[in-house]
Order: structure tokens, then C-alpha cells, then sequence
């Protein structure tokens, strides 16, 4: 637990002065029966390309906590209502161990990729709803402590019900992978979850 502590405070010490000097910024929080999630992002300014710093904590029921730090680069592609980014993402945290006392140090630097369309870009539809999915992923190469591979998946519909706050509803898929040989654990997380998201 003392790691999760760290990282939060380095998130609050260094992450939250930067964003106050971003051109946009979005705070978010997503919670279901077990879990909840907050997470922020913003975008640096004076760049010609939108780089987006970010990171977010994920606690879920005494099983595990995780906390992640990101950063990506994000551009249209084909339409205005398509937007890609490709970026890093360090990712630490604990998992409780199955069926016995004791957890798993998680620790794993990887690639981040996000998709996003926005059908309020897009003429021929132009509704106030935007899907987002990002896919995240560390080789055994990219991670250490107890963690041999780690990969995450999210599936988000937001609901842009006012100019700057969003509802939301979405899927998670959470894929740790730790130990070595006879040792070797694999725990999978799967979740729906709803929320909401403010605009800045």
C-alpha cells in the first residue's frame, strides 16, 4: 500500500499544477456495486499536435487498487468525427492474491492506443453522443515487481447532455498475469460501470 500512496501523491503534486495550465481538461469518475474509478486528462498548450497527459486511480473492493500515469498523442484521421491516438502508459498497483493472504506488486510500462468518434463531428448524424475505446498493454519485457504481462481494455458511450459535462456508461477488461513457471497466476477483471464526465 505504500507504493499506491506514493504514486497518489505524486499524481496530486505533479500532475494537478500542470493541468491547471492545459487548454482542456477532463475530470471523471466512474463507480458500479464494486469498484470506482477517477481519472483526468488535459491538453498541453502551445503544441501543434493535441498531447494529452493523464492518469487516473481504479479501486476496486479490497481486490485491487491500481493507479496508472499516461501520455498520448491524438490526431483526426479520415473525418473530423474520427480521432486516434497512440501514446505510453505506466502502470502500479496491488492485487490481492487468490484464495490465500497476501498481494501481488504490479508494476508495468507499456503502449497505449485510443480511438475515439464523435457523431457531433459527424454531419450526417450529429447526435451529442461519442464512443471511445483505449487498449493498453505491457510485454513481459515492460513490466517488473511480481508482474510477467498486463493488458486492459475499455469501451465507453458518453452522453453529452450539456456543453461541458457528460454522462456515461461503459465496459472494462482488466488482464494481470503474475509469477513464473509452476507459479504463474492469470486474474481477469470484467466490468460494467456508469459515470460521469466534466469538461473544462
Amino acid at each position: 500500500m505504500l507504493i499506491q500512496k506514493i504514486i497518489f501523491a505524486c499524481i496530486l503534486f505533479l500532475f494537478v499544477p500542470v493541468m491547471a495550465l492545459g487548454e482542456t481538461t477532463g475530470l471523471e469518475l466512474n463507480v458500479n456495486a464494486s469498484d470506482v474509478e477517477g481519472k483526468f486528462e488535459f491538453r498541453l498548450p502551445d503544441y501543434e499536435a493535441d498531447i494529452m497527459p493523464g492518469a487516473g486511480v481504479l479501486f476496486s473492493d479490497d481486490n485491487y487498487l491500481v493507479s496508472n500515469v499516461n501520455i498520448s498523442i491524438r490526431d483526426q484521421i479520415l473525418s473530423p468525427a474520427l480521432l486516434l491516438g497512440v501514446g505510453f502508459k505506466g502502470t502500479f498497483g496491488t492485487v490481492e492474491k487468490p484464495n490465500s493472504g497476501g498481494n501481488y506488486d504490479l508494476g508495468a510500462f507499456g503502449f497505449l492506443l485510443i480511438g475515439e468518434y464523435d457523431f457531433r463531428q459527424d454531419p450526417n448524424v450529429a447526435v451529442p453522443v461519442s464512443l471511445v475505446a483505449t487498449f493498453s498493454g505491457s510485454p513481459d519485457p515492460l513490466c517488473f515487481m511480481d508482474t510477467e504481462r498486463f493488458f486492459d481494455f475499455t469501451f465507453t458511450v458518453y452522453g453529452h447532455i450539456i456543453k461541458n459535462a457528460s454522462i456515461l456508461a461503459g465496459y472494462r477488461h482488466l488482464n494481470f498475469h503474475f509469477g513464473e513457471n509452476a507459479d504463474e497466476v492469470t486474474v481477469n477483471d470484467n466490468a460494467v460501470f456508469v459515470g460521469c464526465k466534466l469538461h473544462f
